[in-house]
């Protein structure tokens, strides 16, 4: 059975019936095509809306715009960023 979940935020994303409507069918049309029409009766697209404040990014409460498009976030992704250049530099060449 497969199961195709759906997080987002309630009021924030998908805020019409209509657009989860959509989504449900769209995701489910693209699982078919690429798994099999075989699948089409068991899969299950489920969405689960958040309340506001419920759900969090590197430990501030969704959705905080202006944390998002901030100074701080910038610099968290690019630290992050950094942090992964140096780790993949220090790994051995994958074997072929």
């Amino acid at each position: 059975m497969p199961i195709i979940e759906i997080r987002f935020i309630e009021g924030v994303v998908a805020t019409e019936p209509e657009q989860k409507r959509r989504l449900i069918e769209r995701l489910t049309e693209d699982f078919i095509e690429i798994c099999g029409e075989v699948t089409r009766p068991f899969v299950y697209c489920i969405i689960h809306e958040t309340p506001r404040l419920e759900w969090g990014i590197s430990g501030v409460p969704m959705p905080d715009l202006a944390y998002l498009t901030g100074e701080r976030r910038a610099e968290e992704i690019k630290r992050a960023n950094q942090l992964m250049q140096e780790m993949t530099a220090q790994q051995p060449p994958p074997q072929r």
